[in-house]
């Protein structure tokens, strides 16, 4: 496993709950590929979501939070470790989390809580016969569940992929119980589709039989079973992950053209070479009108309107079960989406913030921070000290050195907890982003990304240029001022730092077995 010089300390300051069991329960409210901005509570003057924008209202949403890698896997194996991609290994979609590095659901199994995944897991990948979470396993029947204890998980109530190539236990028993509608989730049995944007479409599934309504329900169901225990539930959507597709009455609720689009959608792109090898590649896929773009924004939209209303009967369950005075509830997203930023669509290679910055909301019974929000510059790796520090588990929970002269798992991250309960402000701390890529024609790609309370530097590793964005004069990342003689001095300072953070966590290369 992944070593640093030291463990990182953070308070241990006990419980906060009283009660039979002493521990405060834990509702993690994972999305698939959700910009920051594509909520009402962070802004969007489009987009309807009341019940995400409660969670805010009640509790405390970090404006500046971002992902540590941009695709779904090393994202979401962050999020169970605390660690780098660098350090659990996972580094690109296609490599597996392995599985000797301890987890945040199992170190809270071994302290009593009822640890249960509802949802999209993607710890494996989907396209490899041994995984898991292997699409074609799961589809002819050669798997039917996930393995128990399944990092750390208990139990699962599973769903793989997304829209038209979702899998799972959600599929077995849709395909069990109403024969015929897993099929209205394509393209071809959609009542609209888009001529410019083939991943857009209307699809024709009822919102009563849609995974978001299953996902409401399992989740609801299994902190019911368990609202005498501490429970840690993993509740996460594949929406609004392309396919770009929801279901009525979502898939009309927005109307395109009063919807507004990012005001860099359709202006002369100035990047690196590297950058524009990498459209070239990809070719059609960011070749699109703005009656396109709008199209997709309201099927986006339409999505994260839907998960919001599962939201919602989450919450009321929650209050008629009295679970909403000892839950923390956490909502975050794996990593953000373009839509239309830079003439991009999707994600993955791009650094701009509409990726690389998620939504991650922290609802704390009796938090002091209730409404306020917070500036400061976090990340996923905060998720686990943060969780540790409300149970009153020590960090040496993760330690599984056999050898003890060798120097401790180091944890990039830090507790929030001090900003939660309103009587503290977080020391800075820049986010660190990494992304690798060498799997497909477009070539070796290696991004390095560190981003600080006013700028944002990118560093294109394999060719050794880059960027840098004054985010605070230039926050649609217009003016890239890697060349500018004034801005030299950050240049180098931030270089400095981003070379020290990647120098500090010990790198774990993984093969890529498969594309996802």
């Amino acid at each position: 496993m992944a070593a640093g010089t030291a463990a990182l300390p953070f308070a241990s300051k006990g419980s906060i709950w009283n009660g039979k069991s002493g521990q405060p329960n834990f509702l993690v409210i994972c999305c698939d590929q959700l910009q920051s901005v594509a909520l009402a509570c962070n802004g969007n003057p489009d987009v309807k979501t009341p019940n995400i924008d409660r969670l805010a209202r009640e509790g405390c949403s970090f404006r500046r939070a971002y992902c540590n890698n941009s695709v779904c896997m090393p994202a979401r194996a962050t999020m169970m470790t605390g660690l780098y991609p660098r350090q659990h290994g996972c580094i690109t979609n296609g490599t597996k989390l392995p599985e000797d590095i301890p987890t945040l659901p199992q170190v809270l199994s071994r302290h009593g809580y009822r640890t249960h995944a509802v949802g999209k897991l993607h710890f494996q990948p989907l396209s490899s016969r041994d995984s898991a979470e292997s699409l074609d396993s799961w589809m002819d029947g050669t798997i039917t569940s996930l393995p128990d204890n399944y990092y750390g998980f208990q139990s699962s109530d599973f769903i793989g992929g997304h829209v038209n190539y979702c899998f799972g236990d959600y599929t077995n028993e849709l395909r069990r119980d109403h024969p015929g509608v897993y099929e209205k989730y394509s393209r071809e049995h959609a009542f609209w589709r888009s001529e410019g944007m083939h991943q857009t479409w209307k699809m024709t599934v009822p919102p009563e039989l849609h995974y978001n309504t299953w996902i409401a329900e399992k989740t609801i169901r299994v902190m019911d079973e368990n609202k005498d225990n501490p429970f840690f539930v993993w509740c996460s959507f594949p929406d609004p992950h392309f396919p770009f597709a929801a279901s009525e009455p979502y898939a009309d609720m927005y109307d395109p053209s009063k919807l507004s689009i990012c005001p860099t959608a359709f202006e002369p792109v100035d990047e690196p070479r590297t950058l524009q090898k990498r459209r070239d590649f990809f070719g059609k896929q960011y070749q699109f009108d703005e009656k396109s773009l709008r199209a997709t924004a309201a099927q986006y939209y339409g999505m994260i309107t839907h998960i919001d209303d599962s939201i919602g009967k989450m919450l009321d369950a929650m209050n008629r079960n009295g679970l909403l005075e000892n839950t923390i509830i956490v909502f975050l997203a794996d990593h953000g989406e373009y839509l239309g930023s830079h003439h991009l669509i999707q994600k993955a290679d791009w650094m701009y913030e509409e990726l690389a910055r998620v939504p991650m909301i922290w609802r704390v019974p009796g938090t002091l921070r209730a409404g306020k929000g917070s500036d400061s510059v976090v990340s996923q790796v905060d998720l686990v000290p943060t969780v540790l520090d409300y149970t009153g588990i020590d960090v040496s929970e993760f330690d599984t050195r056999k050898n003890f002269s060798a120097p401790p798992v180091l944890f990039p991250g830090r507790s929030l907890r001090p900003v939660l309960s309103g009587t503290d402000v977080l020391e800075e701390k820049p986010a660190f982003l990494e992304y690798d890529e060498d799997w497909h024609a477009s070539g070796f790609y290696r991004v390095r990304t560190l981003i600080d309370s006013r700028y944002k530097l990118i560093v294109y590793t394999h060719t050794g240029g880059g960027q840098l964005f004054d985010l605070k004069t230039d926050p649609y990342e217009r003016n890239d001022l890697w060349d500018s003689a004034e801005h030299r001095a950050i240049k180098v300072s931030m270089m400095e730092a981003l070379l020290r953070e990647a120098s500090t966590y010990d790198r774990v290369d993984q093969k890529r077995v498969c594309g996802a």
